[in-house]
């Protein structure tokens, strides 16, 4: 089964959900959420084209990973390969975190069955649209409303106080490309680019958060 990639980072640390993780970012998004931080992920027609079963066993490649995070764009809009993805993930004995702009509610009330298997190979479900006017340094989410559920005890509760505001990890690439892990506060992007501009620096990205 195929998935829409949008990126995949490995040895996140306590970002986008506790311990050391792959967050996985899948492509696209029809929500459209105001001052998403990453709206270059919306577009179905963009993106990466993978395996799933050849994506896990990439992700498995690193021992000491404890657990998987699902982000977007909107894993929800691919149910079949998100599940899929986060089964292998089970069978290796890692836990599961997925974000989501929709809330719990709204995905049990579809009454469907794929959606439902990936709920139930979900650990921790991150709910709810990002809201710009509720936007502040939450830990594992971006805006007030947003809810961080427990569906299983794989993740402890403890594990979900490692910090008592929002994240983040800055890695580079051999090509200079720059990938943002976590939720930044309004205004980062800016303030960020100014300070590595004024050091020789020039940032690309003509779609920086508000």
């Amino acid at each position: 089964m195929d998935l829409n990639l949008h990126y995949w980072l490995s040895n996140v640390h306590n970002t986008l959900g506790p311990g050391n993780r792959a967050v996985i970012w899948v492509q696209g998004c029809s929500l459209h959420c105001q001052g998403c931080i990453l709206p270059e992920a919306w577009d179905k027609g963009c993106g990466d084209i993978v395996d799933v079963c050849k994506l896990a066993m990439q992700v498995l490649l690193d021992p000491g990973i404890e657990g998987i995070t699902v982000s977007g764009g909107e894993p929800v809009e691919q149910p079949e390969a998100v599940a899929e993805l986060l089964s292998y993930m089970k069978n290796a004995g890692k836990n599961t975190w997925v974000y989501t702009g929709y809330t719990i509610e709204e995905l049990v009330e579809r009454n469907d069955p794929v959606i439902d298997k990936l709920l139930s190979l979900t650990d921790v479900l991150v709910d709810g649209r990002f809201n710009q006017s509720e936007a502040g340094t939450y830990l594992f989410r971006g805006s007030l409303n947003q809810r961080i559920i427990r569906l299983t005890d794989a993740i402890p509760k403890e594990a979900l106080k490692v910090s008592n505001t929002s994240r983040l990890e800055i890695n580079l690439d051999v090509s200079g490309s720059m990938a943002i892990a976590g939720v930044p506060p309004p205004g980062f992007f800016r303030q960020f680019a100014r300070i590595i501009e004024n050091r020789g620096v020039h940032v690309k990205n003509t779609k920086l958060w508000e």
